[in-house]
């Protein structure tokens, strides 16, 4: 096994998020790529829908009532026009609205541990991690990190690892010209809220691509 790649960063920082619970009450885990992520969409539909239900299993079952066997479609479709016209990261602070309901897509944490219930809700949120993110239909470019609140994607990263040659400027040059701004996963606002570019020795971020 190479020990000095890109690969090799990949797997320090999934095991340090995954086995350190990256340092928050919710414990990451290693999200999977394949066949789950909706390149459409761009989220994970498996994960937003799953938080909902378990956290708000009455509105869900409300939904069902008039829905039926289209609910999760129909769920899916408003959370999308939302993050469309609103922006993921006030979605994810105020909800969304559903046939007059509004459903949450997370629970920040709380000031204090002193509600049992709360925490409880706070605990069922997702937290993930991604490698290589396959996440347009038009090519198959991958990102080498994506981090996921129950399954909408906040962050992405391009790592390099300088003892094969490449540096941060190598993952911020890969970001102006080899990723496409107006492609879903990075439009600003609308999905991951920022980008980092990574070596061993150096992390730089943006919010906004735009070449």
């Amino acid at each position: 096994m190479k020990l000095h790649t890109e690969a090799r960063l990949e797997d320090a920082i999934v095991e340090e998020l995954c086995s350190r619970g990256g340092y928050s009450f919710v414990d990451y885990r290693q999200g999977e790529a394949k066949d789950r992520y909706d390149r459409a969409r761009a989220l994970d539909p498996a994960l937003v829908l799953g938080f909902i239900q378990a956290t708000q299993p009455t509105l869900w079952q409300s939904l069902q009532q008039i829905h039926g066997s289209a609910t999760e479609a129909v769920v899916l479709d408003h959370l999308v026009k939302e993050l469309d016209t609103k922006g993921l990261l006030k979605v994810l602070r105020q909800g969304f609205k559903c046939y007059g309901k509004t459903l949450r897509v997370a629970v920040f944490a709380p000031s204090n541990t002193l509600n049992a219930q709360t925490l409880a809700q706070y605990a069922q949120n997702q937290l993930t991690v991604t490698r290589q993110l396959y996440y347009s239909h038009a090519h198959n470019k991958s990102l080498d990190v994506v981090l996921f609140v129950n399954g909408l994607p906040v962050l992405t990263a391009e790592l390099k690892n300088a003892l094969t040659g490449q540096t941060a400027a190598d993952a911020k040059a890969q970001y102006k010209k080899d990723r496409d701004g107006r492609e879903l996963i990075f439009e600003f606002k609308k999905r991951a809220l920022v980008h980092f570019a990574v070596d061993t020795d150096e992390a730089w971020m943006c919010t906004r691509l735009s070449g």
